[in-house]
């Protein structure tokens, strides 16, 4: 009986097995629930422009549009106001937006993006005491250049920054969320099954990496989610060790943290493999880190602190005597993005809420020597933790 079972964390394999050069398909969701999916994020924005004060919200952050709208093309803008709203893009979308967009009206610019995007809120968005409107921006995703455009061309309009306003909505993910998180978790659980078969003595980290990427993409993975992290031997030490030219070597102890990209979500996970059969130190290191994660993810539950978590796998791992050699905090949240909220650390007052994904990923670094890192997705359900990165935690020997 694994660690999970007996702890009362629900495991699975994520979506299960599927042969080499399959693409994995998600199942469809009908125009009825796509609008109403779409309806609840829109609701859920214009919670936060009351909380906030908004009179509306401009949109420039590619992924939050496609959040709010399903909106899949690379260029568009989005403005949200208490009671309506719409989705700006260029020609060449104007077939795709009308069929992806669902909640908003699509409006299509000729020439003047900008000045298309001011008249539009003036006249319609904001027909009455515009220089009472309040239009909130995200300040991470607007050139200093287009914010003086835009403030000129929209006065009396005040224009309002914002940050993290639509992070803050996306932490919980909703059941569509979940079912893509799910299906993009599932394809890693595969990769590290090909890990298994082409880590050998004399594979070069590069190589092996590469195959993973391209077994990824003919499965229907859109692109890596990050490059995938393939340190051997001292290189472990390295915790964002990026594979390299190096080749593997027997004795060695080997820390692969791969992700995908598949249908706008993003995966995470780590596993630590073993070359030969390792030492008394190697095998007290990797039992160490494992018990710091089993502990933080029992941890996770709503209501907890993410420090907590923190604190769960960190105080292990410090009581063993490896303390200074986990540098890093022990996991971010997952989504449309790689790293969301909340962060996983000591430092954050952040409380688990039922509907985040979080990643559990405690290591421990030893300079010269290697390193030892695991690492799950964790769905924070409502009766505690549900792992939906299945791969063997136990340490397997190459």
């Amino acid at each position: 009986m694994n660690s999970e079972s007996q702890s009362g964390i629900k495991a699975r394999s994520a979506g299960g097995r599927r042969s080499k050069g399959k693409s994995v398909s998600v199942k469809k969701t009908g125009a009825g629930d796509l609008k109403s999916l779409y309806g609840a994020r829109l609701k859920a924005v214009r919670g936060e422009l009351k909380r906030r004060k908004l009179s509306g919200l401009l949109v420039t952050d590619l992924k939050n549009i496609r959040y709010l709208t399903g909106f899949t093309g690379s260029s568009a803008f989005v403005v949200v106001t208490p009671r309506s709203g719409f989705l700006l893009t260029d020609p060449r979308y104007t077939s795709q937006a009308k069929a992806e967009v669902k909640g908003l009206k699509v409006r299509i610019y000729e020439r003047d993006p900008f000045g298309t995007l001011a008249d539009i809120i003036k006249k319609d968005s904001f027909k009455r005491d515009t220089e009472k409107q309040s239009l909130g921006f995200e300040s991470d995703h607007l050139k200093h250049s287009t914010y003086v455009l835009l403030r000129r061309l929209l006065r009396p309009v005040k224009l309002s920054a914002t940050t993290g306003l639509l992070l803050r909505v996306r932490t919980k993910k909703d059941a569509s969320e979940l079912v893509l998180l799910r299906e993009s978790a599932g394809l890693l659980t595969l990769g590290f099954e090909m890990a298994k078969r082409i880590l050998k003595p004399g594979v070069v980290e590069s190589e092996a990496a590469w195959k993973i990427e391209s077994f990824f993409r003919s499965s229907g993975a859109e692109a890596l989610a990050f490059d995938t992290i393939i340190a051997s031997g001292f290189r472990g030490a390295l915790p964002h060790g990026v594979a390299s030219s190096k080749k593997i070597k027997k004795g060695e102890l080997v820390v692969v943290d791969m992700g995908a990209l598949l249908n706008g979500y993003n995966s995470d996970c780590t596993r630590t493999f073993m070359v030969g059969k390792p030492t008394r130190r190697q095998k007290e290191i990797y039992s160490v880190v494992l018990e710091g994660q089993r502990r933080a993810v029992e941890m996770v539950r709503p209501g907890v602190k993410v420090s907590e978590v923190d604190r769960a796998a960190r105080s292990v791992i410090e009581e063993a005597g490896f303390g200074k050699f986990f540098t890093h905090s022990t996991g971010h949240g997952v989504g449309l993005d790689i790293h969301e909220a909340p962060g996983v650390a000591a430092s954050s007052d952040a409380v688990l809420e039922e509907g985040m994904v979080i990643t559990v990923e405690p290591g421990i670094y030893l300079p010269d020597v290697g390193g030892v890192r695991i690492e799950d997705m964790v769905v924070v359900g409502n009766s505690g933790p549900e792992v939906i990165t299945g791969f063997t935690k136990e340490l397997v020997l190459l």
